[in-house]
C-alpha cells in the first residue's frame, strides 16, 4: 500500500515572497515537457557512465586499496558530508529565515551523498581521483541511513511530514558510478594505453556534462532566476560553505593538498538528481516549483562555485610554475654571470 505524497497549503504572500520578481501561474510549477525531460535524463546519464569510466581509467588498483584499507580520508569526507554540512545548513536555513518550502529544499539537498560532478573536478584539480571515487560510493552507501537520520533531526522545525527516501534511486546511483568505474579500472590495468583514452573522453564528458545540464536546467525550469535574494543567497552559500568545510577538516587531520581538495569537493558537491528524485516522491507534483526552488538553484549555483575555485587553482598552479622557472633562470643566469667574471 502507498503512502500519499503530503500536500502542503499555500497563499498568495507566500508565492510572492519566494518570487517577487514576476508572477509565477500554476502552470509553473508542473515542471519541464516530459519529452525534454527523457532526452535530458537519457544524455546526462549515458554522459555520466563515460565520465565514470574515464574516472576508473585513472585508478590503479593499489592506491584505491590502501585507502579502503585505511580509511582515514573516507572517514574525514562522511564526517564533512553527514554530520558537518547538515547542522551548518540547518543554521544557515534558519539565519536566512527561510520558509518551509526553500527551507526543506535546502535541507534535502544538503543531506544527499556525493555525486559523479566531483570526480570529474577531482581529476581537474589534481585531486586524489582513488579517494574522490571511494567516498563517492562510500557516501551512497552511508546515505541509506544518514540521509532519513539527518532529515529525521532537522526537518522537525518546518513540517512533521515523513520524507520518502528514494532507496532504489540510490542503490541505481551507486551501480552506476561503480560498474563504469570498475570497467574504467580493468582498462587501466589491462591496456594502459586504451586506458589514456578512455580519460581524455571522459574528462571531455565532464565538460559536455557541465554545459549541457547548466543549460537544461535554464530550459526545464526557468522559474528559478525568478526567486527571492536569500535563495540566491543560500544556493550560493551552501556549496561554499561545503568546499571550505571540507577542505578545513581535511587540513586539521593533516591530509596532504591533492587530498584536502578532494574532501572538500565531496563535501561542497552533493548529488543534485538524487535530491530532486526524493522531492518528486515525497510532495505532490502541484507543490513542484516551490520544494525544489533551491536544489534547482544549487544545481547552477554549485557547478559555477566549482569552475570558479577551478579557474583560480589553475592561476595559483600557473603562478607557482612560473615563480619555479624564473628562479631557475635566475640560479642559472647568476652561475653564467660568475663564470664569465672568473673568466
Amino acid at each position: 500500500m502507498t503512502t500519499a505524497p503530503p500536500v502542503f497549503l499555500f497563499d498568495h504572500d507566500e508565492m510572492t515572497t519566494l518570487f517577487p520578481n514576476s508572477s509565477v501561474n500554476m502552470t509553473m510549477v508542473r515542471g519541464s515537457p516530459s519529452a525534454l525531460k527523457i532526452a535530458s535524463d537519457i544524455v546526462i546519464k549515458t554522459t555520466l557512465i563515460i565520465i565514470m569510466a574515464g574516472m576508473g581509467s585513472t585508478i590503479e588498483i593499489k592506491p584505491l586499496l590502501q585507502h579502503l584499507r585505511r580509511p582515514v580520508g573516507i572517514a574525514i569526507g562522511m564526517l564533512s558530508q553527514f554530520i558537518v554540512l547538515p547542522a551548518v545548513t540547518f543554521g544557515l536555513a534558519h539565519a536566512l529565515q527561510m520558509s518551509t518550502f526553500p527551507a526543506l529544499g535546502m535541507l534535502v539537498m544538503a543531506s544527499c551523498p556525493g555525486g559523479s560532478t566531483s570526480n570529474v573536478f577531482s581529476y581537474w584539480m589534481d585531486g586524489d581521483v582513488p579517494l574522490s571515487v571511494a567516498m563517492t560510493a562510500t557516501s551512497t552507501i552511508v546515505a541509506t541511513g544518514m540521509m532519513p537520520l539527518n532529515l529525521f533531526i532537522y526537518s522537525r522545525s518546518w513540517t512533521d511530514e515523513t520524507l520518502v527516501i528514494p532507496y532504489v534511486n540510490i542503490a541505481i546511483s551507486f551501480v552506476m558510478t561503480i560498474t563504469p568505474a570498475a570497467v574504467g579500472m580493468f582498462f587501466r590495468w589491462k591496456w594502459p594505453k586504451l586506458a589514456d583514452m578512455v580519460v581524455k573522453c571522459g574528462s571531455v564528458a565532464g565538460a559536455i556534462a557541465v554545459v549541457l545540464t547548466l543549460t537544461l536546467m535554464s530550459v526545464m525550469y526557468p522559474f528559478m532566476y525568478r526567486a527571492s535574494w536569500s535563495i540566491y543567497l543560500g544556493a550560493f552559500l551552501l556549496p561554499t560553505v561545503g568546499f571550505l568545510f571540507g577542505y578545513l577538516v581535511a587540513t586539521l587531520f593533516r591530509m596532504d593538498t591533492s587530498r584536502r581538495i578532494t574532501v572538500s569537493l565531496e563535501t561542497g558537491i552533493q548529488n543534485f538528481p538524487l535530491c530532486m528524485t526524493l522531492l518528486t516522491l515525497t510532495f505532490d507534483k502541484s507543490m513542484f516549483a516551490l520544494i525544489s526552488l533551491f536544489p534547482l538553484m544549487y544545481g547552477v549555483t554549485c557547478i559555477l562555485c566549482s569552475i570558479l575555485f577551478l579557474f583560480l587553482y589553475k592561476i595559483c598552479v600557473f603562478i607557482v610554475k612560473w615563480n619555479d622557472k624564473r628562479g631557475f633562470y635566475t640560479v642559472a643566469k647568476s652561475e653564467t654571470e660568475v663564470k664569465e667574471q672568473k673568466a
